[in-house]
């Protein structure tokens, strides 16, 4: 893929969350189109309680894609609540694939948190090459392309850079972000609770001693914390292709890094094979990890640190089986 044809897609993406982002915040708001409690309309998702979907992610995904299908009618879409109506019935290929979430954190959405935004993001050969998160109650528009670089508002990401951005050596001197997810079953919440234990409990009882764990509500924005530098990491099992395939572009162009996150905890494995493996972001498993600023006098160690960080991450937390985006 040509930088040129990159670019392309990136400024359509930004012009596109843009022209939205007016929508977005009647919705946030209550005011405009949505002022009406009728207008807004939130309701359950698929019958989960803990889930909800509003007219404004509706709107906001049906305006994307119909501009979208007239600029690039052959290539692929896939979008949270289109999916959702279709029960995730569609095909994953090599084909450029737009990949939306109109309202990422719509629990948070609802309930006036502004950490929730768009999230717009362009795979090919089943990889994302492009993406936008656009938060608009916080004013924060962030973009980035493979091999060009990640930006917020315009300025390189990480915002946090060396001598500040340090470089940790355990999970001791780490934040984590991560979520609770919309499963509340006794045995996926049990699962969940006790790998946040083992990181949060101090090493005496067999823990990590993560420095901190938060909690936003919404894994795009978490995305961004992790390309920002303001988190070490963020981990979590259960989320969709649309809630971070744009924010792992802007993670690696930040200089981060992305895993699969699936844990180790509790599995039969080989201590050689227990080597943190590349994302896959159909699987719903990531852990992404920020850039590490080298050691002194150690050209390639912050890289090795970033490896090193998630095995630390996947010998303590346990696996949550969920079934894959997509068919392939």
């Amino acid at each position: 893929m040509s930088t040129d044809k990159l670019q392309e897609y990136l400024n359509t993406a930004i012009e596109l969350a843009k022209e939205v982002g007016p929508a977005f915040k009647d919705g946030f708001w209550r005011t405009g189109q949505f002022a009406a409690a009728s207008d807004f309309a939130a309701e359950d998702k698929e019958g989960n309680v803990a889930d909800c979907v509003t007219a404004v992610d509706c709107f906001i995904e049906k305006t994307i894609f119909a501009r979208l299908r007239q600029i690039y009618p052959d290539h692929k879409f896939v979008g949270e609540e289109t999916t959702a109506e279709s029960g995730n019935g569609y095909q994953v290929t090599d084909d450029p694939t737009w990949i939306v979430d109109p309202v990422d954190g719509t629990n948070n959405f609802v309930h006036h948190f502004p950490y929730t935004g768009i999230s717009i993001g362009v795979a090919i050969d089943k990889e994302p090459v492009v993406g936008v998160i656009y938060l608009p109650i916080l004013d924060e528009l962030y973009t980035a392309a493979r091999g060009l670089g990640a930006y917020l508002n315009g300025q390189p990401l990480p915002i946090i850079r060396s001598p500040v951005l340090t470089t940790p050596t355990s999970l001791a001197q780490c934040s984590m972000v991560a979520e609770h997810g919309s499963a509340r079953s006794a045995a996926v919440m049990k699962s969940r609770l006790d790998s946040f234990t083992r990181l949060l409990l101090d090493k005496e009882h067999g823990g990590t001693c993560l420095q901190n764990l938060r909690i936003t509500g919404a894994a795009a924005p978490d995305m961004t914390l992790v390309a920002k530098g303001v988190a070490e990491m963020y981990w979590e099992c259960g989320p969709h292709a649309w809630d971070f395939a744009a924010g792992v572009v802007l993670v690696l162009e930040a200089g981060g890094a992305v895993f699969d996150g699936a844990g180790w905890w509790g599995k039969n494995i080989p201590q050689e094979d227990r080597v943190p493996r590349p994302l896959n972001i159909w699987n719903r498993k990531i852990l992404a990890i920020r850039n590490i600023p080298d050691l002194p006098g150690k050209p390639g160690s912050g890289r090795e640190i970033q490896v090193q960080l998630a095995a630390e991450v996947l010998e303590i937390v346990e696996d949550i089986p969920y079934t894959p985006d997509g068919s392939h």
